[in-house]
């Protein structure tokens, strides 16, 4: 049998994670809720009284539920606590589906901030697309916000976070 650790290197302990360089520190975002919702989204918005829509750079807030866009029938539902619903298919035409695991959510602050973005991806952030998805150092679908100026979230599916993670450290 083959010794898959000299491949694939071990999963951090996230909560613990830090990178500190001089100008930008980066971790991981442990204890949001994460609830991917398709379909309908106006009348999913209308049922979960989540109001704000976070698109591409798009600055949201920290201590509510907001929606980050993904496509025009989906978006990931961040929230301090998971949302009181049932998952599944609901009558109004949209689902809703626990995504907590699914998605990693790293931040990256501090002045080197627009450098490391840049380096990451070649998207237009003045383009205002209300979908936060680019590709971002070669991975597809991560979706790209920021919670201040200087304070970029990127949610990457979980089992790319430690690529992407090795990608900041050695940059």
């Amino acid at each position: 049998m083959r010794d898959f650790a000299q491949k694939w290197s071990p999963f951090p302990d996230w909560r613990e994670a830090q990178i500190a360089a001089r100008n930008w520190q980066a971790r991981v975002v442990t204890g949001l809720s994460q609830t991917l919702v398709s379909g309908a989204l106006e009348r999913a918005w209308e049922s979960l009284q989540v109001s704000q829509e976070v698109g591409l750079w798009g600055l949201a807030p920290e201590e509510r539920p907001y929606r980050v866009r993904i496509a025009r029938d989906r978006a990931l539902v961040v929230s301090p606590s998971p949302l009181e619903l049932k998952p599944g298919w609901q009558a109004a035409g949209w689902a809703a589906s626990r995504a907590d695991n699914a998605r990693m959510i790293l931040e990256i602050e501090g002045p080197a901030l627009p450098e490391i973005i840049a380096e990451g991806t070649s998207v237009d952030l003045s383009s205002g697309s209300p979908s936060a998805s680019v590709l971002f150092a070669g991975l597809q679908g991560v979706l790209l916000y920021r919670t201040a100026v200087e304070r970029a979230r990127l949610h990457v599916e979980t089992p790319s976070l430690p690529y992407l993670w090795h990608w900041l450290e050695t940059r």
